[in-house]
């Protein structure tokens, strides 16, 4: 979409470039540019307040996910590490539903590369999150990376912690992928220190 503009505006320069020869059409390349400007700017503008609000949708996710270790909820910490459809929270009582994991089948193992909770309790930096005396008050402090291609986004955003319980800052990976319904759907991807 940003073509047209583009071509709108060189085909009217082109237009309205001096000529020895009169020429009719004056009035409409000059609409022709102004029209070429107005969206043009407006493509601009429409990325940049698109970006502007994934990046407040990611930074609001994160902040609550890392809120959610102040109270002690590690399952639901972990929920949020599993896509969407693997979301148990809305069915079960977590707490009882991870001390009581479900045995697999003879034979069976947990699917390769899905996120498994004890390992994500025993975790370094989710241990001292969960059994932090003073709990942290989270600070953005900015997107360290970003991914986007159709339907996906992934956002790398750094935390600094303001109480000073976590001395380094953190960085939160979380990703976004669009549904029909033009909602984005976060999953944490990792957390680790930041360098």
């Amino acid at each position: 979409m940003w073509i047209v503009p583009i071509l709108a505006i060189a085909a009217a320069l082109i237009a309205l470039r001096p000529s020895r020869i009169p020429y009719a059409g004056k009035t409409f390349a000059c609409v022709g540019l102004g029209l070429g400007l107005f969206f043009g700017s407006w493509a601009v503008a429409s990325h940049g307040a698109a970006e502007q609000v994934h990046l407040n949708s990611a930074k609001r996710f994160a902040t609550d996910w890392l809120n959610c270790f102040k109270s002690g909820e590690a399952e639901f910490c972990f929920e949020m590490t599993l896509p969407e459809k693997q979301r148990r929270y809305k069915a079960v009582n977590l707490e009882s539903f991870y001390a009581n994991p479900a045995a697999p089948d003879d034979g069976q193992d947990a699917p390769p590369g899905e996120p498994v909770f004890s390992d994500f309790i025993e975790q370094p930096l989710v241990k001292s999150l969960l059994n932090a005396d003073k709990k942290p008050e989270w600070e953005f402090d900015g997107a360290i990376n970003t991914f986007k291609t159709v339907g996906l986004r992934r956002w790398t955003l750094r935390f600094r912690d303001t109480s000073g319980t976590i001395t380094d800052p953190i960085s939160v990976t979380l990703e976004a992928r669009e549904t029909h319904d033009a909602k984005n759907k976060w999953v944490i991807k990792d957390v680790v220190t930041a360098e």
